[in-house]
């Protein structure tokens, strides 16, 4: 990362988060820059303090109260990490909160920004006009709606000059995320960006261009929210309490993982038990009545969950949730290695971690639309890669999946789709995907779709291995 400071003799570069000096100690090897560095917890900016001479000096300060503005040439970092629920629970040790980064900052980023967007624009505005940041940071951002305000920030200030993607764990331990490295030019114009990749293997890297940027258009298709509703499935807000409870009555089956389901049907899943009362005169059997008693003085002497805890405060009938009538296919919101979209024979209740997709398409011809690899390459690369395999795809993703309009499906196709659906459905032969990508190749007037699906989906698979 300091390599990609290319910066003139004599420079001024900042470390604004150095902790315990990782940076500092490559800038100084470097031996032509003038390097400062800033940390705020006391601990890790005293294990550092031996760096400092003529040409290297640390502050132990909070870097939004550091009088950086338009002095450096160059910044390079690995900001914090930390979600927005938790920021401001750093306002008592470190003086830190979500109000206080805005006023900061200068822009008002998405209420789910994590801190490393607000030390990213901080360090922007430390920048002269031309000046270099090299980041390093969790890739999620470009695929999350949190990341659309931060996207509109950045490029006010800055393009990106390089965009590096790390295959492998560059950090200690096992992080599970996917991270790039950008290389920012402070600048009101806009250049071409470069995109590369960067492999890690023990101590070798190996780094290699990657043209693999370019957005595919798909001709005749729609998003899927004109076709069908999409939802998660259902929230019990404490799982411990409503999954499997101690009582027989005022129960009903619940799919609670993509585990309990074989193949792409749920005819033969697993399910739990769920305590459902969808109505405050529903009546409840005197078991149920008393278990409902008793977690509410467990949550109330915990005061957790705290959505629980309130509504008990609201209302005797606090264990009420709206009605949710099932989906006709439901789809797991973390893809581990296969992606499936799984016909819901059995007309089961989800939990959250399932998506329930209700459309007036006919469920075959729904399930022959969205099981292609057409609609599987779209996931690989709008879903969020978490490392380990994982892909993680909201709502919004699934929303804008690019599907065939079954209105400009010939009836013959249409035949045809829909057996091969039954098929899958009936056998889970994956081969059959395939049959039903050829028959819809006509329709979305694309490649070799088969190869560059694979070769995304091997991409992730092979990232931890």
């Amino acid at each position: 990362m300091v390599s990609l400071l290319t910066l003139p003799n004599g420079a001024r570069v900042l470390d604004p988060c150095c902790g315990r000096g990782a940076f500092i100690d490559a800038l100084i090897a470097a031996g032509n820059y003038m390097v400062d560095g800033v940390e705020i917890d006391p601990r890790s900016y005293e294990s550092c303090r031996d760096r400092e001479s003529p040409k290297c000096h640390l502050y132990n300060a909070d870097f939004f109260s550091y009088d950086a503005a338009g002095q450096y040439d160059g910044v390079i970092m690995n900001p914090p990490y930390v979600r927005q629920e938790e920021i401001d629970l750093l306002a008592e040790g470190y003086g830190i909160s979500k109000r206080m980064l805005t006023a900061k900052v200068g822009v008002e980023l998405d209420s789910k920004a994590n801190l490393y967007m607000y030390f990213t624009i901080q360090a922007l505005h430390a920048l002269k006009d031309g000046g270099l940041l090299v980041v390093i940071f969790p890739n999620s951002w470009e695929r999350s709606q949190a990341g659309e305000k931060f996207r509109k920030a950045m490029s006010t200030l800055c393009y990106v000059e390089e965009h590096i993607s790390v295959n492998g764990n560059p950090f200690v331990g096992s992080p599970v995320v996917d991270v790039e490295i950008l290389k920012l030019r402070r600048s009101n114009s806009k250049a071409t960006t470069t995109y590369k990749e960067i492999s890690i293997n023990g101590d070798t890297l190996t780094e290699s261009l990657n043209d693999d940027k370019t957005a595919i258009g798909f001709a005749n298709a729609v998003p899927l929210s004109w076709l069908a509703n999409i939802r998660r499935g259902k929230t019990t807000g404490c799982n411990r309490l409503f999954i499997n409870p101690p009582v027989k009555e005022n129960l009903c089956d619940i799919l609670s993982s993509p585990k309990d389901v074989a193949g792409f049907s749920t005819a033969n899943a697993a399910t739990d038990k769920y305590l459902m009362v969808t109505s405050p005169s529903a009546p409840l059997h005197t078991e149920t009545k008393a278990y409902l008693a008793h977690c509410a003085r467990w949550i109330v002497k915990r005061q957790w969950p705290k959505s629980l805890y309130e509504r008990i405060q609201q209302s005797e009938t606090w264990y009420v949730t709206p009605h949710m009538a099932p989906g006709q296919i439901i789809f797991p919101y973390i893809i581990r290695e296969n992606i499936r979209f799984i016909r819901n024979e059995r007309h089961l209740l989800t939990r959250d971690n399932f998506y329930s997709i209700t459309s007036p398409t006919q469920t075959s011809m729904l399930m022959a639309l969205l099981n292609n690899h057409y609609v599987w390459y779209q996931l690989e690369q709008c879903g969020k890669t978490y490392g380990n395999n994982v892909l993680k795809v909201q709502k919004y993703d699934i929303d804008n999946l690019l599907v065939i309009s079954p209105e400009l499906i010939s009836a013959s196709d249409k035949s045809t789709l829909t057996w091969l659906a039954d098929t899958l459905t009936a056998t889970a032969d994956t081969t059959l995907v395939g049959r039903i990508t050829d028959v819809l190749a006509k329709y979305y007037d694309v490649g070799d779709i088969k190869t560059m699906f694979e070769n995304a989906r091997n991409k992730r698979i092979s990232k931890r291995t």
